[in-house]
């Protein structure tokens, strides 16, 4: 059986830690290293979060709420940005909670215009991002998928 604390640990030692960690405000703040290249398309290398609530999403598709997937690849990824969103809103969190964007692409993709619809979503705001090109996700249909990270002060 996993042990959740330590030999001769009193488990409300734990808990009473555990409160105090979670009612202090999360810092985030993106240090910039000294000897590696500007980040690529203004986004940030890294992003240090202090304590904090954290959200973790499952995998983001361009799904309409009646199902419908569209066939375009920058379609698909409007839908699943809003969708990003609204969980973030059900989590009481904004687009600038973000701290880690990662986009899935299947096939040819406008990257322009990729570019240009996540920066109208992100508002100036400026996650580490990471965009790779796979063969396939869950479906032939699905061209785009989300995985994202935010984290938030506790409110």
């Amino acid at each position: 059986m996993f042990e959740v604390t330590r030999t001769g640990e009193d488990p409300a030692d734990r808990r009473r830690w555990s409160r105090r960690l979670w009612k202090t405000n999360t810092k985030f703040r993106n240090p910039a290293p000294e000897r590696v290249h500007s980040p690529i398309t203004g986004f940030h290398h890294q992003a240090e979060v202090g304590e904090g609530r954290w959200l973790v999403l499952s995998g983001q598709f361009g799904i309409r709420p009646d199902g419908h997937v569209p066939e375009d690849a920058i379609e698909q990824l409007v839908l699943a940005l809003e969708n990003v969103r609204q969980n973030l809103l059900a989590a009481d969190m904004r687009v600038h909670d973000v701290t880690k964007l990662t986009i899935y692409l299947v096939g040819d993709v406008d990257l322009e215009r990729l570019r240009a619809e996540l920066a109208r979503w992100l508002d100036n705001h400026k996650p580490t991002v990471s965009i790779l090109f796979v063969a396939g996700l869950v479906g032939p249909s699905f061209r785009v998928q989300l995985d994202v990270l935010a984290a938030a002060p506790h409110r």
